[in-house]
């Protein structure tokens, strides 16, 4: 590995599970916060003058909108300007995937390939099936260069993330044949899905809860124990830790990004009452009417909460593999869009891309391109835009999760 600065790009924003890592791998490693929310781990190796530092710093705020797409657009434009190579629009599509980003700093400069700081970072970059990248390359999870400046560097045996493979090579976005895979072992059953609608319900309603919070405290209170009685009346028991940190917080003391993270959460739940026939999903371009759906979903009535679970069916798996594909397409556009505002034949390019063929069934489009609120896309407002992105990756999860898993929801895929 160079003497380059060295940042790590991934799909898995998951600082999390970095933080346990570290800990694995040094236990002696300091790190300034909690697991989930943590801004620097010091890694160090040796004493005195042979002491080493790994030091990894890690700022939410540079991987959130509307600073990220701006950031990933930068990135995409720079290895643009790379000598044209076999690898470049695969690199430059990968930027795409990227939601999570960790700094690096050695103290001092690592100057050899033997570096026990480089086995650390390179442990956390396969853990979250990230890249490295310096100023002359794009590097994977062992310091191999997958695309550079100078294309003999590449290294025939530079490993890309999952993502790629599993999009372009391994398998397609899902099923194209109705017939195939009906069955999937992991997918969740219709009572899983009800439980798991319910536990949406209930962090929703916890985020916006904390807006009224900014009004009345006292009557946010009390709406607070409303749904508390009603999760404990109800036995709803599909809420992830996190969620539940989130759920049992009093009012007005729910941070800005557990209280814009758990609201968004309200464009997967509205795939789930979809999926059990309770709800239709609004266009692309449109949010969730949240208040009609959590009635449609037994909000605040134990026994319509009970019967939901007890008569829960399904679509069937044709259904919501269509809907799938059509939600991977319209949120690789958006992501693709975030990295390069330059128009699209969309149409087009829908039946020519390499991961393709896409499904672009019911989406709406103006001069061969996408349109959100009847423009074409590059037309849209960035804000407009941020919104259509962060309900399409919302919904795509949630059919994701929907036709293959995993068990824990936030876990599912939302690779493009």
């Amino acid at each position: 590995m160079s003497i380059e600065p060295i940042t790590l790009f991934a799909r898995l924003a998951h600082p999390d599970r970095v933080a346990r890592k570290l800990r694995e791998l040094v236990p002696n490693v300091m790190i300034d916060g909690k697991d989930e929310s943590w801004h620097k781990a010091i890694v160090t190796f040796g004493k005195l003058w042979k002491k080493r530092k790994l030091i990894i710093n890690h700022d939410p705020a540079y991987y959130s909108e509307p600073n990220w797409s701006a950031q990933m657009s930068g990135m995409a434009g720079y290895f643009s300007s790379f000598p044209e190579s076999e690898r470049k629009q695969k690199a430059v599509m990968l930027i795409s995937t990227f939601s999570f980003s960790l700094a690096t700093v050695f103290e001092p400069d690592c100057n050899s390939d033997d570096d026990p700081r480089l086995d650390i970072l390179y442990a956390i970059t396969e853990l979250v099936d990230g890249v490295l990248f310096t100023p002359s390359s794009l590097r994977d999870a062992r310091g191999r260069v997958l695309f550079g400046a100078d294309e003999a560097e590449e290294d025939p045996n530079a490993k890309w993330p999952k993502v790629i493979a599993r999009v372009s090579i391994d398998k397609p976005v899902g099923p194209r044949n109705p017939e195939e895979s009906e069955t999937a072992t992991n997918a969740p059953s219709a009572e899983r899905v009800a439980r798991r609608a319910l536990g949406m319900t209930a962090l929703t309603v916890r985020a916006i809860i904390e807006q009224d919070a900014a009004r009345s405290i006292r009557e946010a209170t009390k709406i607070h124990k409303r749904l508390m009685d009603w999760i404990e009346g109800a036995k709803i028991d599909d809420i992830e830790p996190d969620e539940w940190k989130v759920i049992q917080r009093t009012p007005g003391r729910l941070d800005t990004r557990m209280q814009t993270d758990s609201t968004w959460r309200l464009e997967g739940l509205v795939v789930l009452a979809w999926a059990l026939g309770k709800y239709e999903i609004p266009p692309h371009d449109e949010l969730v009417a949240f208040n009609a759906m959590w009635e449609a979903l037994g909000v605040f009535d134990v026994d319509a909460a009970k019967k939901l679970i007890q008569d829960a069916r399904l679509k069937q798996r044709p259904k919501i593999s269509a809907l799938r594909n059509r939600l991977f397409s319209l949120h690789w556009r958006l992501r693709n869009f975030g990295t390069n505002k330059e128009v699209l034949d969309f149409k087009e390019f829908a039946q020519t891309a390499w991961f393709g063929p896409l499904d672009l069934k019911g989406l709406p489009f103006m001069q061969g391109d996408l349109a959100i609120q009847g423009k074409r896309l590059d037309r849209a407002s960035e804000d407009e835009v941020s919104s259509a992105n962060s309900a399409a990756q919302e919904r795509h999860q949630a059919t994701n999760w929907l036709w293959e898993g995993p068990d824990k929801y936030s876990d599912a895929s939302v690779a493009t």
